[in-house]
């Protein structure tokens, strides 16, 4: 499955992919973080944080698209950091 997230927004405003990559070329247990964390986004996401200069992130993953804010402290512990680095 092909993963890209793309990242907007924060100070100067610009759009950029961060992460693109397909599960095919990863390890079966990074694989498997993946689909975890795309799973636990489909479930819903809390809501996002609200202040100036935040990020923006847009998911794209098997024909379904999820946008969410994250607060950059708390990325690594939530299904946005799994997405961003699979290997951890």
């Amino acid at each position: 499955m092909r993963v890209k997230i793309e990242r907007s927004g924060g100070f100067a405003g610009l759009t950029q992919v961060v992460a693109d990559y397909d599960t095919d070329d990863l390890p079966p247990a990074e694989a498997e973080s993946v689909r975890q964390a795309l799973a636990a986004l489909a479930g819903g996401t809390e809501p996002h944080p609200v202040g100036a200069d935040l990020y923006t992130y847009r998911i794209t993953a098997d024909g379904e698209t999820y946008d969410l804010s994250e607060d950059p402290s708390r990325v690594r512990a939530t299904p946005l950091g799994t997405l961003l680095a699979p290997g951890g």
